[in-house]
C-alpha cells in the first residue's frame, strides 16, 4: 500500500494560501500529526524550498522529531507546555525545548519561570508563545488576564516572547458571527499590547480564516488542512486553487469467482446476489481504512494492461488487514492489478472529503488515521 504525496499540489496549495494574505503576513504551516498523515519528511523540504521559515506542531516530541529530520527553521508547539506533574520532567522538557530552539506555548507565570531557569542553565533564550482563549474553551488565558501575564513574561530573564495567538472555533461554519466576536476580543488585546510589546507576532487565522476572514490575517497565518488541499468550509466558497495532495493506491492480492448466495466477510453482511467476481485489497482498519466503509465506499480498478478504469464497490465488512471489492462489472481483472483506494480527484466518490462525508466525520480524520503500513511516497 502506498500513499502518493503529490509535491506539486503541496506547492500550489501553499501559494494559494500566500496569495490570500498581505505581503507582510508570514505563513506558519501546521505539520502536526505527521503532516496530517501525509508524511512530514516529504512535506518539510517543500516548505523549506518555498521559503517557509516557521512551522507548528502539537507537542515537544513532534518538534524534536523535526529537528531530527534536519529542519532548522522556527518551530512552535501548540500544546500545553507542562504535560506532567513531575517537576523533574518539567525541567527536562524545558531544557530540551531551549536546546532545540523550540517555542513552547505557556499559559501561566510558573511555566515562564521554568523556561527562564532552563534558559539560564543552557545559556540561550527560551522561546515562548502565549495562547489566548477567546472562545474555543480548550486552553489558554482569558483576554482580560492575558495582557498582564504577557507583560510579566516579557520581563522574565532569558524568555523571548515571540507570539500571542488564539484559535477560531467556527471559521469554517456558514455563520461567522462567533468568529467575528472572537476576533474582536483578540483585537482588543492586540491594541492593548501593541506598543508595550512591539516585536510580538499576533496570529489567529487557521485554513478557513485565511480564505474567509481577511481581518484575521494579522502578523502570521497558520495553514493546516488547506496546505494539503482539503476544505471544510461552505461548498460554494471552496477555493478553486486548492488541490488534494494525497492518493492511496494498492494492488489486488486475489481475484475469486464466487457463486450466488455466497457470503463475503465477517458477519455475512454481504451475500452475492448472483455469481460474482470478488477482489481482495490488502488494506483494512489497521491501516486507517475504517470498518464503517464496508458496503458503503468504492475504489477504482486501474488495469496494468491499459483497460478502462472501473469504479468498484466495497462489499462486506472491512477487516483488519483486507477489504473486498466487487469486480463483476469491471471486465478482466487479475491479482496485481492496481487499485485506487483514496482518490486525489476532489469530485471522486472516494476522495478524502467524500469518505469523510460517508463516515460522518472530517477530512482531518481520514488522512491522520492512515497507518504506518501505508508507505508515504513523494511523487
Amino acid at each position: 500500500m502506498i500513499a502518493e504525496i503529490e509535491l506539486e499540489a503541496l506547492r500550489g496549495n501553499l501559494q494559494a494560501c500566500r496569495r490570500r494574505v498581505p505581503v507582510g503576513t508570514s505563513l506558519c504551516p501546521a505539520v502536526k500529526a505527521d503532516a496530517y498523515g501525509h508524511g512530514v519528511a516529504h512535506v518539510l523540504p517543500v516548505l523549506a524550498g518555498a521559503g517557509v521559515r516557521r512551522v507548528a506542531v502539537a507537542n515537544l516530541d513532534e518538534a524534536l522529531a523535526l529537528r531530527g529530520l534536519g529542519w532548522t527553521g522556527g518551530i512552535q508547539c501548540f500544546g500545553p507546555m507542562l504535560s506532567t506533574d513531575s517537576e523533574h520532567e518539567q525541567r527536562q522538557r524545558a531544557l530540551a525545548a531551549v536546546a532545540g530552539d523550540i517555542a513552547l506555548t505557556i499559559q501561566s507565570l510558573p511555566e515562564a519561570q521554568v523556561l527562564s531557569a532552563a534558559a539560564a542553565h543552557i545559556g540561550r533564550p527560551a522561546r515562548a508563545e502565549i495562547k489566548v482563549d477567546t472562545g474555543m474553551g480548550r486552553m489558554g488565558l482569558l483576554p482580560e488576564n492575558a495582557a498582564g501575564v504577557a507583560q510579566t513574561v516579557q520581563g522574565c530573564a532569558g524568555v523571548l516572547l515571540e507570539g500571542i495567538y488564539t484559535h477560531l472555533a467556527t471559521a469554517d461554519e456558514p455563520d461567522l458571527t462567533f468568529a467575528h466576536e472572537q476576533l474582536t476580543a483578540f483585537a482588543w488585546l492586540r491594541e492593548h499590547l501593541r506598543e508595550k510589546i512591539p516585536h510580538v507576532a499576533f496570529h489567529a487565522a487557521n485554513s478557513a480564516a485565511i480564505f474567509r476572514l481577511p481581518e484575521a490575517h494579522l502578523d502570521r497565518v497558520r495553514p493546516g488542512l488547506a496546505l494539503y488541499g482539503y476544505w471544510t468550509g461552505p461548498e460554494d466558497e471552496r477555493p478553486p486553487d486548492l488541490r488534494p495532495s494525497l492518493r492511496v493506491v494498492s494492488r489486488l492480492t486475489a481475484v475469486r469467482a464466487l457463486p450466488a448466495g455466497h457470503a463475503v466477510g465477517y458477519g455475512r453482511s454481504f451475500i452475492t446476489p448472483a455469481p460474482c467476481v470478488i477482489g481482495i485489497v490488502p488494506i483494512g482498519y489497521a491501516d486507517g481504512y475504517r470498518r464503517l466503509l464496508g458496503n458503503q465506499a468504492v475504489m477504482t480498478l486501474e488495469s496494468r494492461r491499459g483497460l478502462p478504469r472501473h469504479i468498484v464497490p466495497v462489499v462486506g465488512r472491512v477487516s483488519m488487514d483486507q477489504t473486498a471489492v466487487d469486480l463483476s462489472h469491471a471486465g478482466e481483472a487479475r491479482p496485481g492489478d492496481r487499485i485506487v483506494v483514496i482518490d486525489n480527484d476532489p469530485s471522486a466518490a472516494h476522495s478524502v472529503e467524500a469518505l469523510a462525508h460517508t463516515l460522518a466525520t472530517i477530512p482531518y480524520e481520514v488522512t491522520c488515521l492512515l497507518g504506518q503500513r501505508v508507505r508515504r511516497v513523494a511523487v
